[in-house]
């Protein structure tokens, strides 16, 4: 399973920003990342190419942050998928597509989707 940071910033000109540059000074890359709006915070749901290095640098600026594991799988596989996932009784939280022609998905219980994708014949990364 790939983990996601979940990052709550105040939803104001220059926040993400400063999270960016934090990523950026500290040579962390951004593989995928969504923005949900939520008043006067914004959550920034991103996967970054090195998690353990990414919740350090975020712990020590002192930044609001949730690690949650999610399952990422290839946008033609999407139909196959959500139709295994509803078969189980999995349900989809959120989605946000990434590069490669990927997605990534939030559920509700990783271990059983992933394990249902895997005996559908459904690659997960």
């Amino acid at each position: 399973m790939v983990k996601q940071f979940s990052i709550f910033l105040e939803n104001k000109p220059g926040r993400l920003l400063s999270i960016i540059d934090l990523f950026e000074k500290n040579r962390i890359k951004v593989l995928a990342m969504g923005i949900a709006e939520a008043g006067n915070y914004g959550i920034v749901r991103c996967i970054l190419d090195d998690p353990e290095k990414a919740a350090e640098v975020l712990r020590n600026a002192n930044t609001a942050v949730n690690l949650v594991e999610v399952v990422i799988l290839d946008m033609n596989d999407l139909h196959a998928a959500v139709k295994v996932l509803g078969e189980k009784g999995i349900n989809v939280d959120y989605a946000y597509t990434m590069d490669k022609g990927r997605i990534v998905i939030k559920v509700d219980d990783e271990a059983r989707a992933k394990n249902a994708l895997s005996e559908a014949g459904i690659r997960t990364y």
